[in-house]
C-alpha cells in the first residue's frame, strides 16, 4: 500500500510517499512562501519524479495539528480533497507525535515543542520507543509550566521549532539536563507522517474525507475576539463570519 504523507503545520512544508518497506520519495521546503503556493507543486513534483500517479495511492496521512492555523487548514483541505477525489482513506496524526516518533533511542523524556506565540507553546511529553509512550496529551501552555514538570535528574530532549526559538530559556532552566537535536533533526518529516498513517490504515482506522478534522487545541485569534465581543455585548452586525 502506498501512502502519501503531508505536513504543513509549521514553517516547513513536506510531502512523502512510503510503503511498508521503505520511503519511496520525500520533499521538504522551508522557504518564505505560503503553503498554498508550494504544497501542490511539491506534491506534483514528488509523484512525477517517483513515476507515480494519484491513482497509485492507497491512502493519505496528514499532520492534523496542533500548529499554524493557516498551514494546518491548507494541509487538511488538500488531504480531504484527495480523499474525496480518489475515494481513498485518510488519517490525521498529531504533529507532536510525529516529532516524538522520529527519535526512537534516547534515555530520558521526549518533549516536542511548537511555537504557539502569545508566550505559549504546543506541547506533549513522551517516552521514546518503537511507538512513543505518551505521558501528556497535546496541549497549549506557557513554556515555564512545561519546564516546571521536569527536574534535573533525567535528561529531556526538546524537539521542534519551539525548542529552537526558546533554546536559551530552556538551557537556563534545565541546565545540562536539556538536550537538543542538530538543525536537520528539528523538523517534522512527511515520511514519518505517512508511516504513522500507514499504521492507522493497517489497523482499520482510516477515515473518510467527511470525518477527518483538524486538532487546533486552542481557539484562533479571530474566535477569541468574536467571543469577547459577544460577552461584552458589542455590535456584531459588521463581523465577517
Amino acid at each position: 500500500m502506498l501512502v502519501l504523507g503531508i505536513d504543513s503545520t509549521t514553517l516547513a512544508c513536506g510531502v512523502s510517499v512510503v510503503n511498508t518497506d521503505r520511503v519511496l520519495a520525500e520533499y521538504m521546503l522551508q522557504v518564505k512562501k505560503t503553503h498554498s503556493e508550494r504544497l501542490l507543486p511539491l506534491l506534483y513534483s514528488l509523484l512525477r519524479d517517483a513515476a507515480l500517479s494519484p491513482s497509485d495511492l492507497g491512502g493519505v496521512a496528514v499532520a492534523s495539528g496542533p500548529g499554524s492555523f493557516t498551514g494546518l487548514r491548507i494541509g487538511m483541505a488538500t488531504a480531504r480533497a484527495l480523499g474525496q477525489a480518489l475515494d481513498i482513506p485518510l488519517a490525521g496524526v498529531s504533529t507532536l507525535e510525529v516529532l516524538a516518533s522520529q527519535v526512537r533511542y534516547f534515555p530520558g523524556f521526549l518533549c516536542p515543542l511548537l511555537d504557539a506565540r502569545r508566550c505559549q507553546v504546543y506541547n506533549a511529553v513522551f517516552r521514546p520507543g518503537e511507538k512513543p509512550l505518551r505521558l501528556k496529551p497535546d496541549r497549549v501552555l506557557p513554556l515555564a509550566d512545561v519546564l516546571a514538570e521536569f527536574d534535573r535528574k533525567e535528561q529531556v530532549l526538546f524537539l521542534g521549532d519551539g525548542a529552537v526559538v526558546n533554546r536559551e530559556t530552556i538551557i537556563s532552566a534545565m541546565g545540562e539536563s536539556a538536550c537538543f537535536l542538530p538543525p536537520e533533526g528539528e523538523f517534522n518529516r512527511a515520511a514519518t507522517v505517512a508511516r504513522l498513517g500507514l499504521a492507522e490504515f493497517s489497523a482499520g482506522r482510516g477515515k473518510s474525507y467527511l470525518e477527518l478534522l483538524p486538532r487546533y487545541i486552542r481557539r484562533s485569534e479571530a474566535e477569541v475576539k468574536f467571543l469577547a465581543r459577544c460577552q461584552g455585548g458589542g455590535d456584531l452586525s459588521g463581523y465577517d463570519h
